[in-house]
């Protein structure tokens, strides 16, 4: 549940494209958040994405808009695959007209919360068609597409609107010491690090702090530092480091411990992981 390090935009281009897949390209998504938007269209597969405090089944042909500094993450128990455009706020516009304020604002403060858009939905075909332009367009990444995404996207919040899949939220969440105590783990996940530590950190009672993870995060506080570890696993595995040596970097100690978590989350060995990956 870390704020994302990876740069996804700039002033020039405010979006980056990402074709993703589970499990081929990362075991799963774990939880985390970044101040862009994120364009998700499901192109096959089912899976299980969380969303804040809420998880929701997921299946090919939904279309999941994400508003900025929202907790979520993506799993699945089968395979997973989906088209990606995580974009600026700037996209909407500068946020000095009415409907930014009224309309785009609240999205971005937490105060309204978007539903996942599928195929039941009356307005489905236009918020797919303009789900798809913006997949289209971030591809080509030129210009001219920009401009054209920008149409796309207001668009697609609009029918959003039209749709009934935002809803008010008068009391967003608050969950400012709980993705502090993510960014912690996410740069010392690799040293011991105990319950204790991490409530300090944030400054709340270790009991309190456990409960609101928990809340937040469908998982306790050791369990997700578990899986944040062994997904920083599998991308060094990945990358072509020892199966040991990236054990021993993220944090694990015990060699046939790391082996025995790696099955439980991911479902193979690391070395039926690497081979897999490699294979495809």
């Amino acid at each position: 549940m870390e704020k994302e390090k990876r740069k996804h935009s700039s002033i020039l281009v405010p979006y980056s494209y990402y074709s993703s897949g589970i499990p081929d390209y990362f075991p799963f998504v774990p939880l985390h958040w970044h101040r862009e938007w994120e364009l998700n269209v499901i192109t096959e597969g089912k899976g299980i994405v969380r969303l804040g405090e809420k998880e929701a089944e997921i299946k090919a042909g939904d279309v999941v808009l994400i508003q900025p500094e929202l907790l979520h993450a993506i799993t699945t128990e089968d395979r997973l695959f989906y088209d990606t455009v995580v974009f600026s706020s700037d996209m909407f516009g500068k946020g000095e007209d009415r409907s930014y304020r009224k309309m785009v604002h609240p999205l971005c403060l937490g105060r309204s919360c978007l539903q996942i858009a599928g195929e039941g939905n009356n307005c489905y075909p236009q918020i797919r068609d303009s789900a798809d332009v913006v997949i289209r367009c971030a591809r080509e990444n030129s210009a001219g597409a920009d401009l054209l995404m920008k149409g796309e996207l207001l668009r697609l919040l609009w029918f959003f609107y039209e749709g009934g899949l935002v809803s008010g939220n008068t009391e967003p969440v608050q969950n400012g010491e709980i993705k502090a105590a993510i960014d912690y783990m996410s740069l010392h996940y690799a040293e011991n690090i105990t319950i204790s530590d991490l409530a300090a950190q944030v400054h709340l009672s270790q009991s309190y702090f456990m409960q609101k993870f928990r809340e937040m995060a469908g998982m306790g506080a050791a369990e997700y530092l578990n899986r944040l570890r062994i997904q920083k696993a599998c991308e060094k595995i990945l990358s072509g480091d020892s199966i040991s040596g990236a054990a021993f970097d993220c944090g694990f100690r015990n060699l046939s411990n790391f082996n025995r978590q790696f099955r439980m989350i991911v479902g193979c060995t690391p070395r039926e992981y690497r081979g897999r990956n490699r294979a495809g």
